[in-house]
């Protein structure tokens, strides 16, 4: 797996802890099927993903946007990442708790902010 891969999976595992008991049981199970298909290398299946979550507008899909948005190793990603982080209209404040912060330390501190369902 690449480095990538392995980083993303810590980052999968704290949204899962953040969005347990806020969906129900089929809702949680296909968000975190579209959180793993952000893992993939494969553009298609990632541009897929992005898109549904997009789709959803829930708040908790930010943080793993982010990662992708600046860890994913296909540019392609990365930039269709940073357009739907645009979509959450959380520009101002995704700045605020990111700015000068190592990619882990603020995808935490986004998963803090966006946890939780808010709709």
């Amino acid at each position: 797996m690449s480095d990538y891969g392995a980083q993303f999976n810590s980052v999968a595992d704290l949204v899962a802890t953040a969005t347990k008991g806020l969906y129900n049981k089929i809702d949680h199970m296909l968000f975190k099927a579209l959180v793993a298909c952000l893992k993939s290398e494969d553009y298609q299946a990632v541009s897929v993903a992005i898109d549904q979550l997009v789709k959803e507008k829930k708040l908790i899909s930010i943080p793993p946007l982010y990662f992708v948005a600046k860890a994913h190793p296909n540019e392609r990603a990365r930039k269709k990442a940073e357009v739907a982080l645009t979509t959450f209209n959380q520009d101002k404040r995704i700045a605020e708790l990111t700015e000068n912060k190592e990619i882990k330390v603020a995808v935490t501190e986004l998963i803090k902010e966006y946890g939780n369902y808010k709709s």
